[in-house]
């Protein structure tokens, strides 16, 4: 991990255990003085998904649900993982429909 994502696992370490417990992507960013990346924070959010993917992170967040966390519990972890297993079924069927669409729309 690079210095960054030390200060965001030992902040979220320190101050979010658990759901409820969950701090947005802007306290990350305040708390641990980070560059936004924009209006929304892509760049917490980036170094947040890199620690998951590439440094065994546990750090939970939900979709339309503010904040992330240190996953304490299988519950927390099956939450989250079925909101992006949710997500993913939703975004392919998304693929599919413009593919169909275009393919409709040039032969029709």
């Amino acid at each position: 991990m690079n210095e960054e994502q030390i200060r965001i696992q030992d902040y979220l370490t320190q101050n979010a255990l658990g759901y409820d417990n969950r701090r947005t992507s802007t306290d990350i960013r305040e708390n641990c003085e980070l560059v936004s990346g924009g209006v929304t924070n892509e760049h917490v959010r980036d170094l947040i998904r890199d620690m998951i993917l590439n440094h065994g992170s546990c750090i939970g967040s939900i979709m339309w649900h503010d904040g992330y966390w240190i996953i304490q519990t299988e519950e927390e972890l099956e939450m989250v993982t079925k909101s992006l297993e949710q997500r993913s079924s939703g975004v392919l069927r998304r693929a599919v429909a413009l593919r169909n669409n275009f393919l409709n729309r040039n032969n029709g």
